[in-house]
């Protein structure tokens, strides 16, 4: 969860980069910006903008009007609303605070395949809060509200309450008997609010009524009072998973895991917990990331080389056999652009996986997944965002410059055969020697962030959503030895190369992946920014689905330089219900926003100001 952005402090700056068994001669400005790869990315602090003008002078759109006493639903073809409250007007210096949501999550009950919940990233109180939606018709429609964790007590540091500034970063899952729980992080801004420290912490909440209502206070997996003295500078992206397993020995145990940065942001090892009493109490099993000289001899907080501590997105996942997974991205491998011999160009990092046959008490060393490539430095290729990856539109514009990272997704089939997904630029339909026209370019020096050949070009670099697969319970993958370039691709294409990103997957009752993404392969969403919502479902012959009904517009919350928003979130959510519906969860830009003039005019009169995010969903039945 992202509260300030990491600047260079006079630690990091005196910090070396360590490789091999020597200390190798980087500079601290240098190792400042390789840490800008892993550094926390989560809800937004906006500087706030004032509206372009030709932003309100685009349109005479009418604003909505509420359907009745419930707020302001809306349907259209196959697309359902599923926050419902009515869009806030805020001022024009901070569209999205008051309005916006985005950063998905969903699961569906396994004993009722009706009761669906789901949350966001939620600013309609103001900041961020964690909302929360519950359906009982399987999806058509859903009652909303925002999770109870403005406090929590007992406090941090001994006091009686501690009152947090904003929460994010949404996790939601049911359990065996269909109880339903959230993990949410809570967080003070720091230096961006006009009082408060740095305390950050994960807290899950537990409803036993289909997400109607939660337990409160949230019962804490782990806190930090932000003071320095545990060593701790933030915990952020969580992410939690249940044994629904109905003959495992750890039946209904709650796995949570997340990153745990320390003081400077130079490390920030995978941290993982579990609950055998429902989340009332938590066991600490601690770092789990691990340790080997082969898949991470570079660092960059002084630990000795083999130490797997600089990370990001860790995700939990389950065996039919009771197994648990912890899948991540890892960014201390050796690349010609960070600090190591090879070609200069080369920019890529890798995804590695934990594993632990005990339940969560000890884990085994990391395995690598496969190797990918993240998404292009924003500032280079569309002037806005710096120290953010972005979505360049082809041919290049200001229309898409929203953050984005790719992440990885992993699933079990059975005890042997795993699979994990994740986003790559560098791709079978990318790649120079394949289809495509890309190629990597080393990294900027300002930001840290990857450089490409290619990027902005039509059938040029593009995004795609990969799979590596291992077929001996984890220990080999076919990502493992193998180029991203040659992986195979979830995805589909459209007669344009496109990007594709933000998945994600689970298994549909009859054993097939199924896979959501935000996709730009239809009519001319590459070029203009447009965006749309496909389904790709594996096995025998896959098949691909257009799940929006109509495409996304670029949207306007939280704008940049050109009124252009730069925060949609960091991910994206899919559940399959045991009737083998999937449910993608997406935020959708179709939606105007307005605001208001607050200096003279008659404030009563809304100015349209462009698009914001609501959060949609369809049903889609998954063929056996």
């Amino acid at each position: 969860m992202r509260r300030i952005v990491v600047t260079a402090s006079a630690a990091v700056l005196l910090l070396p980069l360590v490789l091999g068994n020597a200390t190798q001669p980087v500079t601290g400005a240098a190792n400042s910006v390789y840490t800008s790869r892993f550094a926390p990315s989560g809800t937004v602090t906006f500087p706030g903008r004032d509206t372009p003008t030709r932003l309100v002078e685009e349109a005479n759109v009418p604003i909505p009007s509420p359907t009745g006493s419930g707020g302001c639903p809306d349907a259209s073809a196959t697309n359902v609303r599923v926050n419902q409250e009515c869009t806030n007007q805020s001022t024009p210096t901070l569209l999205g605070r008051g309005q916006s949501q985005n950063e998905t999550t969903v699961d569906v009950n396994p004993r009722d395949a009706d009761n669906i919940v789901a949350g966001q990233n939620d600013y309609r109180e103001g900041d961020a809060g964690c909302g929360v939606d519950w359906s009982l018709d399987g999806g058509e429609h859903w009652g909303s509200q925002i999770l109870p964790l403005d406090f929590t007590a007992p406090g941090i540091a001994g006091g009686a309450r501690h009152y947090w500034d904003a929460n994010g970063d949404p996790v939601v899952a049911f359990d065996a008997d269909g109880e339903a729980y959230y993990a949410c992080l809570a967080f003070d801004r720091g230096p961006t609010a006009d009082f408060g420290d740095n305390a950050s912490g994960v807290f899950v909440f537990r409803s036993r009524d289909g997400g109607a209502s939660w337990s409160f206070p949230g019962s804490p997996v782990a806190q930090s009072a932000g003071t320095g003295e545990d060593g701790i500078g933030l915990i952020d992206k969580e992410w939690m998973g249940i044994d629904q397993n109905e003959d495992s020995p750890y039946r209904n145990r709650i796995y949570v895991v997340w990153n745990q940065y320390n003081l400077d942001f130079t490390a920030d090892p995978v941290t993982f917990a579990y609950s055998d009493d429902h989340g009332v109490s938590w066991h600490q099993t601690g770092s789990i990331s691990g340790f080997d000289p082969d898949l991470c001899p570079i660092n960059f907080d002084g630990s000795p080389p083999g130490t797997c501590n600089a990370n990001g997105f860790p995700m939990v996942f389950v065996g039919p056999d009771a197994a648990v997974y912890v899948v991540f991205m890892n960014y201390n491998n050796c690349s010609g652009s960070v600090g190591c011999e090879g070609n200069p160009d080369e920019n890529q990092n890798q995804v590695l996986i934990v594993k632990s046959t005990d339940g969560g008490n000890s884990f085994g060393g990391p395995v690598k997944v496969a190797e990918f490539h993240e998404l292009p430095d924003c500032v280079t290729y569309t002037g806005e965002n710096f120290g953010r990856s972005c979505v360049p539109t082809a041919p290049l514009s200001v229309r898409s410059v929203f953050r984005a990272a790719n992440y990885p997704v992993g699933a079990a089939f059975t005890g042997d055969r795993l699979v994990v997904s994740f986003g790559s630029y560098i791709n079978k339909h990318s790649n120079p020697n394949r289809l495509g026209n890309c190629s990597p370019a080393g990294i900027n020096p300002d930001t840290g962030l990857n450089l490409y050949e290619g990027v902005g070009e039509v059938d040029g670099c593009n995004n795609d959503i990969l799979r590596s697969v291992s077929y001996d319970g984890g220990q080999t993958w076919t990502g493992g030895s193998l180029p991203d370039g040659v992986l195979p691709s979830i995805n589909d294409e459209g007669p344009v190369l496109a990007d594709q990103w933000w998945h994600w997957s689970d298994l549909s009752p009859g054993g097939r992946l199924v896979t959501m993404y935000y996709d730009r392969k239809y009519e001319d969403d590459q070029s203009s920014g447009e965006i749309d919502v496909s389904l790709a479902v594996g096995g025998g012959t896959p098949a691909f689905t257009r799940v929006t009904d109509a495409s996304m517009p670029p949207f306007h919350e939280f704008p940049g330089i050109s009124g252009y928003g730069t925060f949609l979130g960091d991910y994206n959510a899919l559940a399959v219900g045991p009737d083998g519906v999937a449910h993608p969860v997406w935020p959708d830009t179709r939606n105007p926003i307005f605001t208001f003039n607050p200096n003279g005019a008659d404030a009563r009169k809304p100015r349209f100001a462009g698009y914001g995010a609501d959060i949609y969903t369809a049903g889609i039945q998954v063929k056996p």
